[in-house]
């Protein structure tokens, strides 16, 4: 365990908490530093919103969207743990309700667990009503798969956003993450190339939040070797956590809460599938052709 501490006051909301760093007797370095953030007013962070940073020259935090999916999240956990390193993992709300129990295995692990809407939309394709239904009913959904509180973390798809919705966040306590290293690893199926242009990314920039995915078989296959390479060059994984907890909303609440049938879950495994919301951002209160649940009131945001 670290053997000493100090606690600082960053801008936007972040705590930080320094520990110095001990090795263990597996020789693998202990995390040099615990990121504790205040979503209080929905913070944002990343290259994308700021050119600001919670990280000093030699430090990364890691992140891994769109999962969990099995056998790959299996892999980067396996990965993490040989390394005691801990990550900050985005899912996607029908992803995690497809498979609650290796959703509880990332928290039960202690990686940060945030969200990444309920079906993975480009939210300039659709509504804004659809769009704030897909964030509300993503927490829902991944707070009710993992079984606990989950992290006011929260990262768009495809990073594409509007005002209207980062003023929701804001509304709601919820942290936006965006990204400053990104090797595309759903370009390849080569785990050499992901860990080459992380290395090469980091070289450059320094320091930064790595975005890679817990789905791809390039990063499940690349992820020990990229960390026995962060390890070599004396690069620090920093453990993103939230002070606080995500607030999530009733009606999603007790929608989310209901039984599944096989064809649902079934439904929810498959690529591309957006039920249980319509294009408006409505609720289907079963499955797709039967009654919908209205969604709940929400500021008079203009509609896309």
């Amino acid at each position: 365990m670290p053997t000493s501490s100090m606690l600082t006051r960053l801008r936007a909301g972040a705590l930080v908490l320094a520990f110095s760093s001990n090795s263990s007797n597996s020789g693998i370095p202990e995390a040099a530093r615990v990121i504790e953030v205040d979503a209080k007013g929905g913070p944002r962070f990343g290259a994308q919103f700021s050119r600001t940073s919670l990280l000093n020259d030699g430090e990364v935090i890691l992140t891994f969207d769109d999962g969990p999916l099995q056998p790959y999240t299996q892999q980067v956990l396996a990965a993490l743990a040989d390394h005691c390193t801990k990550a900050t993992f985005f899912m996607v709300g029908r992803r995690a309700m497809a498979d609650p129990a290796l959703a509880q295995e990332v928290a039960r692990q202690g990686h940060t667990v945030g969200t990444h809407t309920w079906s993975h939309r480009n939210m300039s394709t659709i509504t804004t009503n659809h769009a704030l239904a897909e964030i509300d009913l993503g927490f829902s959904a991944v707070r009710r798969s993992v079984g606990a509180p989950i992290a006011p973390f929260f990262r768009f798809p495809y990073l594409v956003q509007d005002e209207a919705m980062l003023a929701h966040l804001g509304a709601h306590n919820l942290a936006a993450f965006s990204i400053d290293i990104d090797p595309f690893d759903y370009r390849t199926r080569d785990p050499a190339q992901v860990v080459r242009d992380v290395v090469r990314k980091v070289t450059t920039a320094k320091k930064g939040i790595i975005l890679m995915h817990d789905v791809e078989p390039s990063t499940a296959g690349g992820i020990k070797t990229l960390l026995d390479e962060l390890q070599a060059r004396g690069i620090r994984v920093v453990h993103l956590v939230a002070k606080g907890k995500a607030e999530t909303v009733p009606v999603y609440d007790a929608f989310v809460a209901k039984p599944l049938t096989d064809a649902a879950r079934d439904l929810l495994t498959r690529r591309g599938s957006y039920w249980p919301l319509t294009k408006e951002g409505e609720l289907i209160s079963t499955m797709p052709g039967s009654a919908r649940v209205a969604a709940p009131d929400r500021p008079p945001f203009p509609r896309r």
